[in-house]
């Protein structure tokens, strides 16, 4: 199993996984081909689950809809790892936030276990609902230009538009409604939104000054 959850990941953490995303997400993550990745298992046992009532499909086409999101901004830093590959430091830079963004979207899936508990957001689905449009919109933008080819200085400048946008205030929101004791899981796992914007200024300040870029 690949992504940034592998198979020593799923046996070393047993209880976690279970508590976490449910025995059928453990049980087919154990037996998951080499090329699958943990987040692949997590989607694919929550579409199953959804299509059980389908007055949650609304609930959860949006959070499946951020977790796309966080999915395409991923392959977006991918690409831009492998653009960058002349400069080291970039590439590395690049790779490590798309690990991050993996990482968010597991967390994402997690609240769609929670609408089945009833606990979600629905006081501010009217924002995450503008939000998708315009982050929609935007990504669209940036993914076409990384397609065609972009400088590190406008890599960079890709990065801070991207992480200033809306995806960031979803995800605290929607992150904010699981369980107190989940989170801190997560947090013990993965590196969040605080983290990972420090994480990302410091990095581009850094890039910036070392390859002297205005």
């Amino acid at each position: 199993m690949q992504g940034v959850i592998t198979r020593a990941h799923v046996l070393a953490h047993p209880i976690v996984i279970a508590e976490g995303f449910g025995m059928k997400v453990l049980v087919r993550a154990l037996f998951a081909g080499a090329r699958e990745t943990f987040l692949g298992v997590v989607t694919r046992c929550a579409e199953e689950e959804a299509h059980r009532d389908s007055s949650e499909l609304g609930l959860q086409r949006t959070v499946r809809h951020f977790i796309g999101f966080e999915c395409r901004v991923r392959d977006l830093y991918r690409g831009l790892s492998r653009q960058q590959a002349a400069v080291p430091e970039a590439a590395t830079f690049f790779a490590t936030l798309a690990r991050h963004e993996e990482g968010h979207a597991i967390v994402l899936s997690r609240v769609r276990r929670e609408i089945r508990r009833g606990r979600l957001w629905k006081e501010s689905k009217a924002l995450h609902i503008e939000a998708e449009h315009a982050f929609g919109t935007r990504l669209a933008g940036h993914e076409e230009e990384v397609r065609r080819g972009v400088t590190l200085a406008r890599a960079l400048e890709i990065v801070e538009g991207i992480e200033s946008a809306e995806l960031n205030v979803v995800f605290d929101t929607l992150f904010g409604c699981v369980d107190m004791r989940s989170r801190s899981r997560f947090e013990r796992f993965f590196v969040l939104t605080r983290k990972h914007l420090e994480y990302c200024a410091d990095s581009i300040r850094s890039l910036r000054a070392d390859q002297r870029i205005a």
